[in-house]
């Protein structure tokens, strides 16, 4: 605290302001990074969506579950499921 006291107003300042722009930067890196997060979950999500979409084609055209499966790499529970849609 003596330290302290022997800096001018200016220094002082600056270093009562470091705990907040540390949590600044912190709360600026967890953003990033959960939009990061945020945009791989979403391409993620499309490429499922459009394998349903397609194995749901496979289905309508009378193809086997297993055929489905084997080209779109959904599982088999998975195709039931969606053959329960139609």
């Amino acid at each position: 605290m003596e330290e302290i006291k022997q800096l001018d107003n200016e220094e002082a300042e600056q270093i009562f302001k470091l705990p907040n722009s540390w949590r600044e930067k912190g709360v600026k890196e967890g953003k990033m990074e959960g939009k990061i997060e945020g945009k791989i979950e979403g391409k993620i999500e499309g490429k499922m969506e459009e394998k349903r979409q397609i194995a749901l084609e496979m289905l309508k055209e009378d193809l086997s579950v297993e055929l489905v499966s084997k080209i779109t790499k959904l599982t088999r529970d998975e195709i039931e499921e969606l053959k329960k849609k139609l």
